[in-house]
């Protein structure tokens, strides 16, 4: 497990939050939200959007 998947899994913690409510809120699907904190899909649009999720959770 990646720096970045444990630094995320405890934000939901910490926020009392599930990984599907974060995917929800930007219309995507749990599959992909979980590839983007994993890094298996990758590109300019991947980077953009794993920054959203890191700027919604308050992820630095």
């Amino acid at each position: 497990m990646s720096t970045l998947e444990k630094r995320f899994k405890k934000r939901l913690i910490d926020k009392e939050m599930k990984q599907v409510e974060v995917a929800r809120h930007f219309e995507w699907s749990d599959q992909y939200l979980r590839q983007l904190v994993t890094g298996t899909t990758m590109g300019p649009a991947a980077e953009k959007n794993l920054q959203k999720v890191k700027e919604y959770l308050g992820m630095k």
